[in-house]
Parts: structure tokens; sequence; C-alpha cells
């Protein structure tokens, strides 16, 4: 076996244990991950508090980092109170969702002349009238506790990492002075300094992005507005296919409640324009092209993410695949690797 490939097996073999080990390992990884990503956009919304002009510089970063733990805690407090308290009026409008969805299929049976077929009546009964919305409802909302335990887990491994954070970099100074330390401890201040920037502007856009949609619902009529408005500034980590689902999900909503196309396509063209000014020209505008990311890398490292770790793994994939391109690209060996995967020339 040649040198070439033996290290193209070993690559083979390395790659399929990590990922079978974050697979099996990610009731314990995923909350350590989001540890991590949160500790990051404490410190990356401490720094743009740094920017403010007059009395930014003049701040101390306990009290900016206590400011930006302040909004993080308002912001999941005020997100879980907004599903809580629609908890009732979303089971409610269940049964009404489904009489709304069974007409709107028989309305498309009659556009498409299908309601005269001897097997429609049976179709209709037998599968749609077991769509039932209310125990799918019923059921997303029982997750609720067990989403409320993960926020806890991971708000203690944040404090932990915030606690350790200051001490770390205070031993990074130590061994600065050894040649190759120094080049360590210069990826890790890059990929501190990406990141943390990165999730601090998409948590301010997130906040901007629901803030907006929840106006345009809110134009539009559509019931519970805020908890859908919650869900839109959430989907705003997942590059791309949030921009989707977020657009998708209220439209369908949107069907359900009003049952007219008017209304429906209000919902779905403003928040299609929302979601497209913020994702091509906001967006890029705040991030410059401080990640270089490849489109279709991002699109691999969602698929890739989600595959191992869930809805979890979409979230953290940009974030992760940020760190691995950082220091892939500070390395002579590895550095090729790295101009594959960003989107420069």
């Amino acid at each position: 076996m040649n040198g070439g490939l033996l290290k193209v097996t070993c690559a083979v073999v390395v790659s399929t244990v990590i990922g079978w080990i974050l697979y099996i390992g990610r009731p314990v990884l995923v909350p350590i991950a989001f540890g991590v990503i949160a500790t990051y956009v404490v410190l990356g919304i401490a720094n743009l508090f740094q920017r403010v002009p007059y009395i930014g510089s003049k701040l101390p970063v306990g009290i900016r980092c206590a400011i930006a733990i302040a909004l993080m805690v308002v912001a999941i407090y005020v997100s879980i109170g907004l599903l809580i308290s629609d908890r009732d009026p979303l089971l409610a409008l269940a049964p009404k969702y489904q009489a709304t969805l069974l007409a709107l299929v028989g309305k498309i049976a009659a556009v498409l002349q299908a309601q005269t077929e001897p097997t429609w009546e049976s179709i209709r009964r037998d599968m749609l009238a077991r769509v039932n919305l209310q125990s799918i409802v019923t059921a997303a909302l029982a997750s609720l506790s067990g989403l409320i335990v993960t926020i806890f887990v991971v708000a203690l491994y944040t404090a932990f990492l915030l606690a350790e954070h200051a001490r770390f970099r205070r031993r990074l100074a130590q061994i600065a002075d050894n040649p190759a330390a120094m080049h360590v401890v210069a990826v890790v201040n890059e990929i501190n300094a990406k990141i943390g920037m990165y999730l601090a502007l998409k948590a301010l856009l997130g906040v901007i992005v629901g803030l907006l949609s929840w106006v345009c619902m809110r134009v539009v009529g559509l019931e519970l507005a805020e908890l859908w408005a919650v869900l839109i500034a959430i989907l705003n980590f997942v590059p791309y296919i949030g921009s989707v689902v977020a657009v998708a999900f209220p439209t369908l909503i949107a069907a359900l409640q009003f049952g007219q196309w008017n209304e429906v396509l209000l919902v779905f063209a403003s928040l299609s324009v929302l979601n497209f000014v913020v994702g091509n020209l906001v967006d890029p505008y705040l991030m410059g092209e401080s990640l270089n990311l490849s489109p279709i890398l991002i699109l691999v490292s969602v698929a890739i993410w989600s595959s191992i770790w869930g809805v979890a793994g979409a979230f953290l994939a940009v974030p992760i695949t940020v760190s691995l391109v950082i220091g892939f690209s500070s390395f002579e060996s590895t550095r090729p690797l790295a101009m594959l995967l960003t989107s420069k020339d």
C-alpha cells in the first residue's frame, strides 16, 4: 500500500470513528456544544457593546458580559413564556385548522375535477380524517418540558465556560513565549473572534427578522403571530433551509386559518421579501466576507451535522465548520483543504 492510499484510508477510518462517537454521544455532546455556542454569543455581544459610541470602550468586560447575559435571559424567558401562554389557544385552534385542511383538500379536488372519482371519498375519509392536528400539537407541546430542562443544562455549561474563559486566556498568555504556542494562541483567538461576531450578529438579525415578521403577520391578522415570530427568529440561525421553513410554516398556518388565497399569498409574499432582503442584503453587509464559506459547503455541513445530531446539528453546523476551516487554514499541511472549502478564488 503506497503512502497516499494509506493516508486516505486512515482519514476515512478516523472520520468514521469520530462520526460514530459524535452520534452515540449526542445526549451529552449536544448540550455541551450549545453551551459553547451560548458562551460565544455572550462574548460576541459584549464585544459589540464595546463599539457603542462614548460609553462602550469605558465599560469593563465584566459589565458588558453581564448585560449580554441579561439580554439572553430576557429573550429566553420571553420565548418560553410565549410558548407556554400560547399552548391552550393553539390546542383550541387545532380542530378549526383540521376542518379548514379538509375543506382546502376538497377545493383542490374540485379544481382538479377529482371529487367525482369513486375512490375520492374513501381516500378523504380514511386518510385525511385521520390527520389529527390536535394530537400532533399536543405531542409537540409536551416536549416543551424537555426543552426547558435542556436549556437549564446548557445554562449551567455556559456559566462554567464563562467562568473559565478569563482563566483560559491567562494560561494562553503564559505560554505565548513559545513560537509554536504563539501560533496556537493566534488560531484560537481568530476562531473566537469570528465565531463570536458571527453568532452575535446572527442573534441580532434573528431579533430583527422576528420583530418584522411579527408586524407582517399581525397586519394580515394571522393568529398567534408572536409564537410564529419566535420560531422565525430561531430558524434564522439555520442557513438557507431555515429561511425556507420560516416562510413555508406561517404560510401553511395562514392557509389553515383563512382558507382564502389572498391572505395566504400576502403572508407568503411579505415573509419571502423580508427574508430575501435580510438574507441577501443585510446579512452580507453585516457579515462581510469574514466567514468566507462556500454556499455548497454550508448546505453539505448542515446536511451532515443534521444527520449526526438531528435538528441541533443544523444550528451548530456553521460554527463548527468555521472552526474547522480556520484550523485548516492555519497549518501548512491542511491549507489546500481550507482553500477548497472557502468561497474566494
